[in-house]
């Protein structure tokens, strides 16, 4: 039997450094480097402050992992890139999202809100004065936007007769709207 003895390599340079080094450590050491490299990176300086301390929030999560191969501020820049990235795609979908979202307006006037509930209650009350099937026609073709064939389909009606009576109902409703317009009008000296 031999006696040899192994002898442990001494600790690498970089695995000494994160062995003795903690997130406090790191982050005074090194959230200058970050800061920079994330203006870099094209992160705005409105946002700057929350992703440096999300890259922050990674390197707590990962600490352990580093394992020193490279040095702390390779894998430092590496999780900046990572963080940075991922931050840019978020103000891309929310720009997106509020590009596709109406503008915010004011609430409409008093006066304004009254014409709309008139309205309202005008087509309301238009729509009630319709037979079913007219009514039906009317509703799924003109405000629930679906097809005359599938609206004729589903109700069991001729396309053409569906055709002639939304035309028909249309043609009632603009008549009924110009006379309610002219009726004011005509009261006025």
């Amino acid at each position: 039997m031999s006696a040899t003895t192994t002898v442990d390599a001494p600790p690498r340079a970089a695995e000494s450094e994160r062995v003795a080094m903690s997130l406090a450590e790191v982050y005074r050491a090194h959230v200058g480097f970050v800061w920079r490299v994330l203006r870099r990176l094209g992160v705005a300086d409105a946002a700057l402050e929350d992703v440096v301390h999300d890259v922050f929030l990674v390197v707590h999560r990962r600490l352990a992992e580093f394992d020193g191969r490279a040095a702390l501020t390779t894998w430092l820049f590496g999780i900046a890139r990572g963080v940075a990235s991922n931050h840019r795609r978020g103000v891309v979908r929310a720009q997106r999202k509020l590009s596709v979202a109406p503008s915010p307006g004011g609430a409409p006037d008093p006066e304004q809100r009254t014409e709309q509930q008139q309205l309202a209650a005008f087509v309301r009350g238009f729509l009630a004065g319709l037979d079913e099937d007219r009514r039906l026609l009317f509703e799924l073709a003109d405000l629930e936007g679906l097809k005359v064939p599938e609206i004729a389909e589903t109700l069991g009606m001729n396309l053409n007769t569906a055709y002639a009576r939304l035309r028909a109902v249309r043609e009632q409703l603009s008549r009924a709207l110009a006379d309610r317009e002219a009726g004011p009008r005509r009261s006025m000296p």
